[in-house]
């Protein structure tokens, strides 16, 4: 029997999990300091960033019309509230500030002088407090429904990054295949936007319904199934909030 790997993307703050779920970590009420007072703040090294970049470059092709900004997210996987975060590439020689915009995701930029400098993306926390995704969006796409090439891009982005973080057992499997996004033994989950009742991959007259995860908190994607094509739409529907006091 073939073990399932699931990935949890952005569900619990963008952290992947091999065999078994990992249970989102409570977060920690923060407060503002300086990174000069902060034990490992570096969210990851600029060279692995770069990674992410080139895969975006590379992988274009799954979503041609869309653009590449990275989300900042609690350590729960909830987006953060960007008042009092500062960000910025930094090494011994190079110090570059990156505006963090009021949905709490910022660009992050090319730089030869970063890369020869060994330069880390540092965030004004402890890196436990707060983690990031790659947000790549088509424009278009209704604000309930996410595009499946945008999501493909997504999780080769993501990986491109984290490769040191997959399992020594899977990454020869994943080389041969084409990527840890492309092994057959791969579930891939991303968190939605808020606890859904449904999601739905539609694609012309042809839907399906996707697997929830933890819930409604998040859903699983085709995602290497080809006869579901980049354009295709997984759709949302939310659950209904329940009033106060309602058990």
């Amino acid at each position: 029997m073939k073990r399932l790997i699931v990935i949890a993307a952005g569900l619990a703050a963008g952290m992947p999990a091999f065999g078994q779920d990992a249970a989102p970590a409570a977060a920690e009420p923060v407060e503002t300091v300086t990174v000069s007072t902060i034990k490992d703040p570096a969210l990851r090294p600029y060279r692995r960033m770069l990674r992410g970049l080139d895969a975006w470059d590379e992988k274009r092709g799954l979503a041609p019309a869309a653009r590449l900004r990275f989300e900042l997210l609690t350590q729960d996987g909830k987006p953060a509230q960007p008042e009092g975060l500062a960000l910025r590439i930094a090494g011994d020689k190079v110090d570059i500030p990156l505006p963090i915009d009021a949905d709490a995701t910022f660009v992050l930029p090319r730089s030869q002088e970063a890369y020869d400098d060994e330069a880390d993306l540092l965030l004004n926390r402890k890196k436990d407090q707060f983690r990031w995704r790659p947000q790549v969006r088509t424009p278009g796409v209704p604000e309930h429904a996410r595009r499946l090439g945008d999501l493909r891009l997504e999780c080769e982005i993501t990986h491109a990054i984290r490769k040191e973080e997959i399992p020594l057992l899977y990454r020869a499997g994943a080389v041969a295949a084409g990527g840890i996004c492309q092994l057959p033994m791969v579930g891939y989950i991303f968190r939605a936007p808020k606890r859904l009742a449904s999601a739905t991959v539609v694609s012309g007259g042809r839907k399906a319904g996707l697997a929830l995860h933890e819930g409604g908190a998040g859903y699983m994607v085709p995602m290497r199934d080809k006869s579901w094509d980049n354009d295709a739409l997984v759709v949302y529907e939310y659950a209904e909030a329940k009033p106060a006091g309602t058990p």
